[in-house]
Order: C-alpha cells, then structure tokens, then sequence
C-alpha cells in the first residue's frame, strides 16, 4: 500500500489555476502567465464569482477591474502579496 507524501502548501498561482479549472471549468492549457484575465472569465458572472471565492477560500478581496484588465501572473502575484505569503 502506497502512503501518500505529505502534500506541501500549494502555491497561489496553483491554487488560483485550479479555482479556475475546477470550478469555471476553464481549459488548463489556456491558463498561462500573460493570459489576460479577461479571457479566462467568459463574463461579468465569473468575474464576481472568482472574486467571491478568492474571498471565500483566501480571505482576499480583488477587484473586478483586477480581474479584468490584468494577465493571469500578474493576478496571481497580487492576490499572493496580500495572502501574506
């Protein structure tokens, strides 16, 4: 019987890109550094409910102009600095 490895914490960007595929049911290949935030949120919908989320599971609060004018790295980078991390 295999007994898993411990599981480290998951990076923001981890996190953030399975926010993303899991829940938005966007595509992971389409998920890369200089995607735009705007096109991996297909609506004003997403863009709340992401923001709900990150809230939710992180504790950060972003703003829908964040989560639609910047690229994905540069997100992710944001909602770590305010995680503390």
């Amino acid at each position: 019987m295999n007994t898993p490895a411990p599981s480290q914490n998951p990076t923001t960007l981890d996190v953030i890109t399975g926010m993303l595929v899991d829940t938005f049911e966007v595509d992971r290949a389409a998920v890369t550094p200089d995607t735009p935030m705007a096109d991996l949120l297909a609506d004003s919908l997403m863009v709340v409910e992401l923001a709900v989320t990150l809230k939710d599971e992180l504790g950060v609060t972003v703003t829908e102009d964040e989560l639609r004018e910047l690229p994905f790295a540069e997100f992710s980078s944001r909602v770590d600095a305010r995680r503390g991390r």
